[in-house]
């Protein structure tokens, strides 16, 4: 289990910093418009959605370590590729790569992780490993843009050669990962015994820390101890529609951040990639803490009022980044955004969770990551067509309107449905 944790910090740091940073590298260094840096983005999302459903789902649990293993590997390659991008070819064919191996790593390592307790193991045996795996990806995510702010420094502002040190991200997880195979044979054995499928953890699981796609709930109809619900069904109960919304009404706000967060940054605020790179680490840094708080606080009752919340700092942060012009209004604007950031997922998965049995769990996780999904797919393109004609700040303040919308709507939906949903106190799960 540590070694996994070890594993998953390492790969998601690594994974995060190519996500934000390639972007510069695109648009400095090849001179590409936002088009087709938004364009990039999508491919790179398509190639994780795709692995994650023809490949991941299909791969058998005893080669659950050496998949991960190659995963890994294949994250390693990429980083190189992108230092030493020089045309449209090169970091197309880096950030697909990165794709891929995004897509592959999430499920294998949640199976991985979920089968740690055996096949006997009892009613929320895995809950504790799970909720490990989950403060590995958040810590990572607060420590990697610092991590990256001092790489940056050492090579004196270099984007390939920050690239080129953390490829020892994924290589050192990959080693690690293949020492552990190769010296624990009977840990390979665990894993057939336990014969947990990479589907149904791709299904359940996978909005913790990742993409998943509609046709991963094709797996949950043979899952043993699960029960398929159609998504015209979860779109009946309230809950789901308030979480939904929930996850909607941050979806182009993150997507924005992510994908042209830095560009903005470099040109709009004239800041540099390490000055650029402390802005995100504020961002993810404040999504931790209140991701800790939340779960220190378990259960919490009164979660639409929390999503409000959410709504009000995501509309406050996007007038703030949008008007201001110095780096202190970045960095407020940053810390704003990463209240709502460590506020929407687990409050949207605990609250579509709370009114239904535990078999149904895969199908509701599964569609309510496939519906974010499915968005997520076509922002990066929109929002790059609406950086070149209209620029950065004018875009990201026509965000307001489809949050203030998915805001009004979730408001809307919880009104209706009654006082129930708006103090529900059942655990998370």
């Amino acid at each position: 289990m540590a070694v996994l944790l070890v594993v998953t910090m390492l790969m998601r740091a690594s994974q995060n910093m190519a996500q934000t940073t390639f972007p510069l590298v695109a648009g400095d260094l090849l001179h590409l418009n936002a088009t087709a840096v938004g364009a990039i983005a999508a491919g790179g999302g398509g190639a994780s959605v795709l692995a994650m459903v023809v490949l991941a789902s299909r791969i058998p649990a005893r080669r659950v370590p050496l998949v991960l293993v190659a995963s890994l590997l294949m994250l390693g390659l990429a980083f190189p590729l992108v230092a030493a991008a020089h045309s449209v070819v090169v970091l197309t064919g880096a950030v697909l790569l990165l794709g891929l191996g995004g897509g592959l790593v999430f499920p294998t390592l949640i199976t991985a992780v979920g089968g740690i307790a055996g096949e006997d193991a009892g009613p929320g045996a895995r809950d504790r490993p799970i909720a490990l795996l989950g403060v590995a990806l958040s810590a990572s995510l607060a420590i990697g843009p610092f991590v990256e702010t001092a790489s940056l420094a050492v090579s004196g502002g270099n984007l390939r050669t920050a690239f080129l040190w953390f490829t020892l991200g994924p290589l050192l997880a990959a080693v690690m990962m293949a020492a552990v195979v190769t010296r624990r044979s009977g840990w390979g054995r665990a894993r057939r015994a336990a014969r947990w499928d990479t589907r149904r953890e791709a299904a359940s699981l996978a909005g913790l820390v990742g993409p998943a796609s509609e046709a991963v709930v094709e797996a949950g109809r043979s899952a043993p101890g699960t029960a398929r619900v159609s998504l015209r069904r979860a779109l009946d109960d309230p809950a789901f529609q308030v979480a939904l919304l929930g996850q909607l009404l941050y979806a182009a706000p993150f997507a924005a951040l992510i994908v042209f967060g830095a560009l903005f940054a470099r040109h709009d605020y004239g800041l540099s990639p390490a000055q650029i790179q402390v802005a995100f680490g504020v961002f993810f840094v404040v999504s931790f803490m209140v991701r800790a708080g939340l779960a220190w606080r378990s259960p919490i009752r009164h979660k639409l009022a929390w999503f409000r919340v959410s709504a009000a700092l995501t509309l406050v942060g996007l007038v703030v980044i949008g008007l201001g012009h110095g780096e202190l209004q970045l960095l407020l604007a940053m810390a704003l955004l990463g209240v709502p950031h460590g506020l929407t997922f687990p409050l949207s998965m605990a609250l579509a969770a709370e009114s239904r049995p535990h078999r149904e769990l895969p199908s509701i996780n599964a569609h309510l990551t496939a519906s974010v999904q499915a968005v997520n797919l076509a922002l990066p393109v929109f929002l790059g067509l609406g950086i070149d004609a209209v620029g950065f700040r004018a875009t990201f303040l026509i965000l307001l309107i489809p949050v203030a919308a998915a805001g009004a709507a979730q408001h809307r939906v919880g009104v209706r449905r009654g006082h129930s949903l708006a103090s529900v106190g059942s655990p998370q799960r």
